[in-house]
């Protein structure tokens, strides 16, 4: 597999200039005694909103020879850093297919597969580092042109080869506390994308909810495997501008399991949603799986499963002839085309699973949902 170094990449297109004039020509004027002119490259805007000059698209400008693919990491602990809990890793580029958290040598075991957007330019990983063993942990982040397992893969190592010291604290048993660390104040105006965090022990659901009553539900938090932290990327886009109100409640059970308790960890607050662009509604709905097992696979560790589309509010893995329990609920894009979930196999029932995965034009929990099977029923077998 061919691959180039970050570093690399970032020396080429630095110097074939940032944004501005990067091309200037002499030439005859027009009386044949003389002059110049200026060639300027055009800005390029991807769907995301980021920009970068077109000569990072030419091999010959660049001095990329994979242009117009190319990446760097933009974010990571330094190599040596000492590392707990969540850590974020992200990578820019163009025409990323598909970006792996990787050991510093070889493909084996894949540490993590990072999310990427929509237009291609930007991939990041949230690594649960609390689910890997204390001590150096040797990593590199490479970034490919295809999908994952497709041929004529080319390799950009992104981030290369750095050591990390992981310590993370044993966390407290059989304790369920949980406390908010990141959301918007009081009367706060939000737009886009907005992180909620909240940290504590013994976490295993938490959800935006509205500031009273438990439907619809606006967000279902991810939680780390120690139970220790839980966040949301809450995308305000998915509801019109406005004024609502809004709660998040953690729980000590997984959604729909008995005993729960609930601890308010932000009581009623009142936010001011304003985005100002086109609403869902407006927006073709359509859906199709892109990656999943084949029916009759053999499933164990983690798996991948995307969907793409347009109009995606909420995508569930879910049983085949059912809509409960739900299985997993994927992630979705900023532009609504593009749905991801990690599955940790060991949280499916051991043996013989009929699943499906379905889309819906709204969020969880609202009226007027429409359904789309973007994979229809297929039979795994889960081991552990």
């Amino acid at each position: 597999m061919k691959y180039l170094s970050a570093l690399g990449i970032v020396l080429m297109l630095a110097a074939c200039g940032g944004g501005d004039v990067n091309d200037i020509a002499s030439s005859n004027g027009a009386n044949g005694a003389g002059g110049s002119s200026t060639q300027l490259r055009p800005t390029v805007y991807t769907s995301e909103g980021r920009v970068f000059n077109s000569c990072s698209l030419s091999p010959a400008c660049s001095g990329n020879p994979y242009a117009p693919f190319f990446a760097g990491a933009n974010a990571a602990p330094a190599n040596g850093a000492t590392v707990s809990g969540i850590v974020r890793i992200e990578i820019n580029g163009n025409e990323i297919a598909n970006a792996e958290l990787l050991p510093a040598s070889g493909y084996m075991p894949r540490f993590g597969i990072f999310n990427i957007t929509g237009d291609k330019t930007r991939a990041w990983l949230d690594l649960d580092t609390s689910s890997l063993p204390n001590g150096p942990f040797n990593v590199r982040a490479s970034a490919f042109n295809v999908p994952a397992g497709q041929p004529g893969a080319l390799e950009i190592v992104a981030m290369s080869a750095r050591t990390w010291n992981i310590n993370n604290p044993v966390p407290p048993s059989g304790m369920f506390s949980a406390t908010l660390t990141s959301a918007p104040a009081d009367g706060g105006t939000i737009s886009g994308i907005t992180r909620l965090e909240l940290r504590g022990s013994g976490i295993a659901n938490a959800e935006l909810l509205p500031a009273s009553g438990y439907a619809p539900t606006y967000g279902t938090f991810n939680v780390s495997a120690d139970r220790t932290m839980a966040w949301l990327d809450f995308d305000s886009r998915s509801l019109p501008d406005g004024v609502k109100d809004f709660r998040i409640s953690a729980y000590n059970v997984t959604q729909g399991q008995p005993g729960a308790s609930e601890i308010v960890v932000m009581p009623a607050r009142r936010w001011n949603i304003q985005n100002g662009s086109v609403q869902p509604s407006d927006v073709p709905f359509t859906a199709m799986v892109t990656m999943a097992p084949p029916h009759g696979s053999i499933i164990s560790g983690r798996i991948r499963l995307e969907v793409r589309g347009s109009g995606l509010q909420n995508v569930e893995l879910l049983p085949a002839s059912s809509y409960t329990p739900r299985l997993g609920v994927f992630e979705i894009s900023f532009d609504r085309k593009f749905a991801w979930l990690e599955v940790e196999t060991s949280t499916l029932p051991a043996g013989v699973l009929n699943a499906r995965i379905s889309a819906f034009n709204v969020a969880a929990g609202q009226p007027g949902a429409s359904e789309i099977i973007a994979m229809p029923a297929r039979q795994w077998d889960v081991r552990y």
